[in-house]
This record gives structure tokens, C-alpha cells and sequence, in this order.
């Protein structure tokens, strides 16, 4: 008896026309390592240093650029510092000078401060020719083109403090070309110092006068 098993052979006839098995997609191995995950990184990466780079280039330019801006202002005000300095120098010693000349007008003698004075009060047009110390008086003889200068001098010696009972003697007119007068002066030379009561007087007028008590038994409006 013979079998024939139709099924099997149109199973694994092949139909005319009819295309071939697909071949199917290769599956990556379990636990193969991602390189384009792994490439994508990197260049990420890289990306993210350049540009990191790129501005710390920039900051540094910038910062050069005001660094050697402040290296200019700085050149210009080094000559302006130097003449500070030789200023503060000169004052210094101007100051050092005027210390010194000030020690050496206080340590002048009393003939030398009273000439210094009659320096100081004389007018235009009027010279000494003598100054003399009798007792406690002083006595000037002198020359002026005009009786007017020799008021004027007057006037002087009267408004300054260092002198008192000034007293104009004889003016006399000397005969040549041009008018010219011989004067005497006689006066007291005081050294100028502070005086108490000129002192203690404004202080007393700077207090209150104390305040007037009303009379009892009289009524008086206020303000009277």
C-alpha cells in the first residue's frame, strides 16, 4: 500500500512567481555598548568647551582693553602726583620759614619791635632823621613834603596801641628848592599786650543782666 502525503508537498511547493523569505533585520547582541549615544556625547562635549572657551577668550580681551585703559589715566596723573608732592614740600619749608621768622620777631629787642613800628605807621612823603629814648619817652625828629603827611603820621601813632601821650611838636618849613618840613614827635612806646580789662569786659557784657523783681503791693500791667 503506498502513502502519498499531499499536505507536505504543498507546504513546501513553491508557487510560481511567489518571492523568497525576507531576510530578517540584524538584532544587536544584549549588551553591546552604544557608540553613536557614546560619539553624540563627546561631541557635545567638545561643542560646550569650544564656546566655554570662545568667551573666556572674550572676557580676557575685554579686560585687557580696560587694563591698558587704566594704565593710560594712570601715566597721566603720575607728573600730577609728582607736583603734589613738590608742592606739599615747598609749604613745608615755607611754613618751616615762617615758624622761624616769627621765633626771631619774638625774640627781638625792644628798640628793634619799636622801629618795626614806626616803619609800619609812616606815610608816603615822610622819613626820620633821628629817634631818640629820653626816660621813658621816645622822641622822633623827621622830615615830610607836606604838613598833611605829617598829620597823617600823626593820626598813625594815635591809632595804633603800641603808643600813648603822642604829642606833635614844632613843624618848621626848611628854606631850599622844594618844600619840606622839620617835625618833632614825642611819645610813650608800650609793648603790645592783651590787657585784662579789655579782656574780662566783653565777658562781663555777655551776662544777662539778672531780671528786676516787681515791687509788692503794686499791681502793674505786664509789658510796663
Amino acid at each position: 500500500m503506498i502513502r502519498i502525503n499531499l499536505l507536505t508537498e504543498g507546504r513546501g511547493a513553491k508557487r510560481p512567481g511567489a518571492a523568497g523569505p525576507r531576510p530578517a533585520a540584524p538584532v544587536p547582541a544584549e549588551g553591546a555598548p552604544p557608540y553613536i549615544l557614546y560619539a553624540a556625547i563627546v561631541l557635545l562635549t567638545i561643542l560646550g568647551i569650544a564656546a566655554y572657551g570662545g568667551w573666556l577668550m572674550m572676557t580676557n580681551h575685554k579686560l585687557a582693553v580696560i587694563i591698558a585703559d587704566q594704565r593710560v589715566e594712570l601715566k597721566k596723573y603720575e607728573g600730577a602726583r609728582e607736583k603734589v608732592a613738590e608742592l606739599e614740600k615747598k609749604k613745608a619749608e615755607y611754613s618751616a620759614k615762617l615758624d622761624q621768622i616769627k621765633q626771631l620777631k619774638d625774640q627781638q629787642s625792644l628798640p628793634v619791635k619799636l622801629m618795626n613800628r614806626l616803619v609800619e605807621v609812616l606815610p608816603d612823603g615822610a622819613w626820620y632823621v633821628a629817634v631818640r629814648e629820653k626816660e621813658s619817652a621816645i622822641d622822633v625828629e623827621g622830615r615830610a613834603k607836606s604838613i598833611k603827611t605829617i598829620s597823617t603820621l600823626y593820626d598813625n601813632l594815635i591809632a595804633t596801641g603800641d603808643f600813648s601821650q603822642v604829642q606833635l611838636g614844632e613843624v618848621v618849613q626848611q628854606t631850599g628848592t622844594e618844600e619840606v618840613y622839620s617835625f618833632k614827635v614825642n611819645f610813650s612806646y608800650l609793648a603790645a599786650k592783651p590787657k585784662p580789662a579789655e579782656e574780662a569786659q566783653p565777658a562781663a557784657a555777655s551776662k544777662p543782666a539778672p531780671a528786676k523783681k516787681p515791687a509788692k503791693g503794686k499791681d502793674e500791667p505786664a509789658g510796663e
